[in-house]
């Protein structure tokens, strides 16, 4: 159901939203990942997990897990990338193979990566120390803690996401920001039929931001929006289309309202370095004008 809350005009903009999908051999999981865990009998599948962060003062985080469960063997291929307002650099790129676990779609430690879970798996924090051979140990440490959800939902071919607070950690100073969830799974025999779509997220430096999906190929984008404390979901809106010969100003509109703007890369992004883009965005409410950073990415579904 789209709900279109009021916007007061003086007010700048937030954006969170989070959720996951059904567990891939057809039965449901608990409502939430803090509820209990299902004891569900082993399937072959993949398991999908992303996790986007983005704060006013221009720091980005992007984080893909993708472990696929075959027999007793968990496959693995992490990619997690941070830019704390400079240039994308690598903290984890781990593909290997191991002993498949009891819930094959909880992220698991690799090197140079550790992870807190809650009780029923959830994510709560990553924490990055770099490579072990390091001997300026504590120089790569970057720490990304999950707050308050903000916004839960479930997305159109069933993966669980979730707009919430964050907590990122690159440098000396611990930075609150918007941070998105997505985990989505796929029985391997299940053909896959969906394709990926173009994620953004951003925030500012007040507390406030906002997230598009771009959806699939023929399906209408979609925003989640947190604005001084008040959340949205919107279902109608009209994003410009990407011009893959230039780097100019896209246009976003959300129909029926006065919230409306524009983004672009930042200047110092080099494209194709990174598997995320950092953007600078203005939002427009009536007119009132509001600055954010954040990031865009394109997911993939399972």
């Amino acid at each position: 159901m789209i709900r279109r809350l009021p916007f007061p005009a003086a007010c700048a903009a937030a954006i969170l939203c989070a959720c996951a999908p059904p567990s891939p051999d057809g039965t449901a999981e608990s409502s939430d990942e803090t509820g209990g865990e299902l004891l569900a009998a082993p399937v072959d599948a993949r398991y999908l997990t992303h996790l986007l962060f983005a704060d006013g003062a221009g720091n980005a985080f992007f984080g893909s897990f993708d472990q696929t469960a075959r027999g007793p063997h968990l496959s693995r291929d992490y990619e997690v990338q941070v830019s704390d307002g400079g240039a994308w650099r690598s903290l984890v790129l781990t593909r290997d193979t191991l002993a498949v676990a009891r819930a094959a779609w909880r992220l698991l430690p690799a090197p140079g990566m550790s992870v807190r879970v809650g009780d029923a798996g959830q994510v709560v924090s990553l924490h990055f120390t770099g490579p072990p051979d390091r001997t300026d140990e504590g120089a790569d440490s970057v720490r990304l803690a999950a707050g308050e959800q903000v916004s839960v939902w479930t997305g159109p071919t069933g993966q669980r996401e979730s707009l919430g607070i964050g907590v990122l950690q690159a440098g000396p100073e611990a930075l609150p920001g918007m941070l998105f969830f997505r985990r989505a799974a796929r029985a391997l025999r299940i053909p896959a039929t969906a394709e990926g779509g173009e994620t953004l997220l951003f925030a500012d430096s007040l507390g406030n931001g906002f997230l598009i999906h771009a959806g699939a190929l023929g399906q209408p984008a979609v925003a989640y929006t947190w604005l001084h404390g008040i959340e949205a979901t919107w279902g109608e809106v009209m994003l410009a289309p990407p011009d893959p010969a230039s780097t100019s100003t896209r246009r976003f509109e959300i129909a029926g309202s006065e919230l409306w703007g524009t983004f672009r890369p930042l200047a110092t992004e080099v494209p194709g370095v990174a598997s995320a883009v950092r953007l600078e965005a203005v939002l427009r409410i009536g007119g009132e004008e509001f600055h954010f950073t954040g990031l865009s990415a394109t997911l993939p579904t399972p």
